[in-house]
């Protein structure tokens, strides 16, 4: 055999490593990815790099140990053997099962918490380097635990280190998710291995064959090997095996003999081991069958144990521990594997799986023998049981992939309903895992199974779980076809408590869709089957959820009435989870009715309950939501620290995060700043498109329309208000849509979009003949006010906005109570009655300025200064730099004139006698103070602003 070469060529890659063992030296925690081909020698420039480490080192590697969390079961026993099984926190026992006490019963986060603080309490002991070598092998969970594991250990001495075969992963594994999740987190620090050089292949050679060789050989093996350090070592062998060498000063081929070149690394490695197979052909192949790992009591039971020593001295394989040796490489295993004869490699394998199964070895490495033989109707039970076994330390994933093993390989005509039960079990493990839409598949094999069998029942069940999957992915209309499904299917089987409860969550979903007549009717019928079933609890849910929706419909009174009597009948009962729901329905149908006093005062007196009983899930939806009723009753700064609250809270379920966000981006481009919320805000609205929730749709695509408009991307905001149209009129519930109608009349106006201003108008017209609630009508009367004054009848123009805002008198909406009296004061002014005009729009500017609505006081201020008012006078030195926006200095003003003029910042500078640097920064000011990003925004801004007509003072 060829001898064992130190590592040669990775000059660069030693120097990553050391940089990273470096900064753990200093007490930093990180995370290091060594990638490449098989065969570059990953786990060589590793094990070289720690070879003087002075701190701790644990190890574990995928080809080593079974289940889910081999790697990481090693780390432990690692840090057990050097530290005592009081360092183990009692959590992760359950990894060590060899330990006699498996520990206290744990959920995943406690399992992960458990591995950091043991990892942890090692690093504080001394800086710890944590080796996990071939991770492509290595099953989901463990991969899955390293970006929380390296987060959690950041500020710790604790490096840990990861090897894998880049080339071997396809697009849907767990290591590429984790590099995304490293990346985006700013820890994913990754050496890849390069092939070796010419020059640095020469000396790898030089060191396998123990002198230089010539230029022509070593260009040759470089050619054939591809600079792979593992093949280049191979070939070494090879020439060592079959070749007589000269040594002239330089290794070359003796005069009348042939280069051996095998055409892949596996024909090299047969070479290699030609004369070893020879000896102990029968020991060679049990090692291959046996895996990359081999187990040598159970190698020495099957060969003869001399063989099994031969195998060890010729360096095929490594001895890691008293009873398990490994192959020297992965690929050399592979190769004499492949060489085993079809009818021999079964026969091994049938007899390893006998052996396996008498010594009570783990089932799924039996169940991989009897597959490897050709018996899959004995490897099936072996696959389902580790499959269990794996969902006992949470491995939902790994689990499923078991089980989808096991379904592979059973006849679909042989126990049906075994089968069945291994595809509901698959389904669940799928769903704890987070892959719905397999969930989903599978949940509807197991519905089709149950109503073939005449389990009507259970064929419902399993349609409500599709419904579930469904919805966890987005998709409406196959939630909605699910809950119909399991509707019909509970109705069959006379279970009239189920089929209300379905009922009343397809309610929901239709309700939050804004398609509130086909809601109302299945709510109805939902009260039917809860009086049916004697069930006061969903009979209390149904009077709360109808309420909400009759309020919807502009039943406002009823609506709350209706809502407050299914509450009252929760408390009654003291129904504490249904009260929950109740307080929220109930606050939802006081939005609805525009009492957002009210509605907060309901969402909180939710939260209260919620928190007393203990009651999670509701209490986050009221926190989440009360935003909207804050934010509409004015008080944006509460409603950003809510939004801020649910954010930051990492129980906080996707659909509350996306209200959050949507509440948090749309307040903060209503003050004038799109930063950094243009994207969460696109993001809010695709979701909330996807996921049938139309209020968060609604408002994030204002968001949307708002911070294009504050960009001057006039286009782009009109095209979004386009979209915001078109959603508006495939629903019914515009509650929530109002605000943003308003604010798109005027938009529209403005722009001089007259025919989209008058659909908007038809619209809402429309609308009101289903909802005739004052809020739609003034929306009705604002877009009404609009489509007038572009018309140029101002007195009926006036007229209209002037009974906007009388039906906002009962209504605390301050923005859009502003921006009605705004308008309205506009089209005063259109028919000369200036002091109404004036007083009406200065009302409106306080307005926006105490909800800090920038750009609604700047279009106030412009809107003042146009009537000719002394903004001084009338609003005071603050109104009076708004006017000049976001508080222009005399300089800015005239520098603003001078670009809009076409000037350089040069040209700028010798006109007003400045240093060029002192106008870029008067220009950088005034960008700031236009909110503009561009010099032509600035300009038009200003136009916009009226300030480019205007002499300098």
């Amino acid at each position: 055999m060829v001898r064992q070469s130190p590592l040669v060529g990775r000059s660069v890659e030693c120097d990553g490593l050391a940089a990273a063992l470096a900064r753990c030296r200093r007490g930093e925690g990180g995370v290091l990815l060594v990638s490449g081909d098989a065969g570059a020698g990953k786990t060589r420039l590793v094990t070289e790099a720690l070879a003087d480490w002075a701190g701790y080192l644990l190890r574990g590697t995928a080809t080593t140990g079974t289940g889910a969390y081999a790697p990481i079961a090693d780390v432990l026993r690692d840090a057990v053997d050097r530290f005592g099984a009081d360092m183990l926190h009692p959590h992760a026992r359950i990894l060590l099962p060899e330990l006699g006490e498996p520990g206290p019963a744990t959920d995943a986060p406690e399992l992960v918490a458990a591995v950091r603080r043991t990892l942890r309490d090692v690093a504080r002991q001394a800086p710890t380097v944590v080796v996990l070598e071939d991770l492509h092998w290595a099953q989901a969970a463990t991969v899955d635990m390293l970006p929380a594991l390296t987060t959690s250990l950041a500020d710790e001495p604790l490096l840990l280190i990861a090897t894998y075969r880049g080339e071997e992963l396809p697009r849907a594994h767990p290591v590429r998710a984790m590099r995304s999740e490293l990346r985006r987190a700013g820890r994913l620090v990754e050496v890849p291995l390069r092939p070796l050089g010419d020059a640095e292949t020469t000396d790898l050679l030089t060191d396998c064959l123990g002198a230089m060789p010539s230029p022509g050989l070593a260009r040759t093996v470089r050619e054939k090997s591809g600079g792979l350090p593992f093949y280049i070592e191979e070939l070494a062998g090879a020439l060592i095996e079959t070749t007589t060498l000269r040594n002239d000063g330089v290794l070359a081929m003796a005069k009348g003999t042939e280069l051996p070149l095998p055409e892949s690394v596996l024909d090299a490695v047969l070479l290699h081991t030609a004369g070893l197979r020879r000896q102990c052909e029968t020991a060679v192949e049990m090692a291959a069958v046996l895996g990359v790992r081999v187990d040598l009591p159970t190698l020495a039971s099957l060969v003869d144990a001399a063989d099994v020593d031969l195998l060890i001295e010729a360096g095929l394989l490594t001895e890691q521990t008293a009873d398990t040796a490994v192959f020297r490489h992965a690929l050399a295993r592979d190769a004499l594997y492949r060489a085993i004869p079809w009818a021999r490699r079964r026969a091994h394998h049938r007899l390893v799986a006998e052996h396996l199964t008498a010594r009570d070895a783990v089932p799924e490495t039996i169940a991989e023998h009897w597959i490897a033989a050709h018996e899959p109707e004995r490897a099936r039970p072996l696959l389902l049981a580790a499959a269990n076994r794996y969902c006992t330390v949470h491995a939902y994933r790994d689990a499923a992939a078991l089980g989808r093993r096991a379904l592979a390989i059973w006849p679909e005509d042989t126990d049906p309903d075994g089968r069945t039960e291994a595809l509901q079990r698959l389904a669940d493990c799928a769903e704890m895992c987070g892959e719905y839409d397999a969930a989903a598949a599978t949940w509807a094999q197991v519905a089709e199974a149950r109503q073939a069998r005449g389990d009507v029942a259970a064929a419902a069940a399993a349609h409500r779980r599709i419904a579930t999957a469904a919805g966890m992915l987005g998709d409406w209309a196959g939630a909605r076809a699910a809950r119909e499904a399991a509707v019909d299917a509970f109705a069959v089987a006379g279970d009239r408590a189920e089929a209300a409860t379905e009922r009343l969550a397809l309610a929901e979903q239709l309700e939050s869709a804004g398609h509130v007549t086909e809601a109302l009717e299945v709510v109805v019928a939902a009260d039917k089957d809860a009086d049916a079933a004697n069930r006061v609890d969903l009979k209390a849910l149904a009077l709360a959820l109808q309420g909400s929706v009759r309020a919807a419909m502009g039943e406002t009174e009823r609506g709350v009435a209706i809502a407050r009597s299914g509450l009252r009948m929760a408390l009654a009962e003291r129904h504490h989870e249904t009260a929950g729901r109740g307080y929220y329905d109930l606050a939802v149908a006081l939005l609805r009715a525009a009492d957002y006093t009210a509605s907060a005062d309901a969402f909180e007196s939710g939260v209260e309950l919620c928190r007393t009983h203990g009651i999670d899930h509701t209490q986050q939806a009221c926190v989440a939501c009360m935003t909207v009723a804050v934010r509409l009753l004015g008080d944006w700064d509460q409603a950003l620290a809510i939004a801020r609250q649910v954010l930051d809270d990492t129980r906080t379920p996707e659909l509350l995060r996306m209200v959050a966000e949507e509440e948090r981006g749309l307040i903060t481009v209503l003050r004038g700043d799109r930063r950094g919320v243009r994207n969460t805000l696109r993001q809010a609205a695709d979701f909330g498109r996807t996921s049938g929730v139309f209020g968060i749709e609604v408002g994030a695509t204002w968001g949307v329309a708002v911070a294009a408009d504050l960009a001057d991307d006039s286009a782009g905001a009109r095209r979004t208000v386009s979209v915001l149209l078109d959603r508006c009129h495939e629903v019914e519930d515009w509650v929530f849509a109002l605000p943003a109608l308003r604010w798109v009349a005027t938009f529209l106006a403005m722009h001089g979009a007259h025919d989209d201003l008058a659909r908007c108008h038809r619209m809402i017209a429309a609308a009101t003949t289903r909802n005739s609630s004052p809020k739609m009508l003034s929306a009705l009367a604002h877009a009404g006010g609009e489509l007038a004054l572009a018309d140029g009848d101002t007195e009926l123009s006036a007229a209209q906005f002037g009974r906007s805002v009388e039906l906002l008198g009962g209504i605390t909406a301050p923005y859009e109570h502003a921006l009605s009296q705004l308008r309205w004061g506009t089209a005063l002014a259109g028919c000369d009655d200036r002091t109404a005009a004036v007083d009406t729009v200065t009302t409106a500017y306080r307005t926006a300025r105490q909800l800090g609505a920038k750009p609604l006081a700047r279009s106030c201020a412009s809107e003042l200064a146009g009537m000719g008012e002394p903004v001084d006078r009338r609003l005071g030195r603050l109104a009076a730099r708004t006017l000049e926006p976001a508080g222009l200095t005399r300089r800015e003003r005239e520098v603003v004139r001078l670009l809009a003029g076409g000037r350089t910042n040069r040209q700028i500078a010798h006109e007003l006698v400045l240093s060029t640097r002192t106008v870029d920064m008067h220009v950088r000011n005034l960008l700031t103070k236009l909110d503009s990003s561009t010099r032509t925004a600035a300009v038009s801004r200003a136009a916009e602003l009226g300030l480019l007509d205007v002499a300098p003072p």
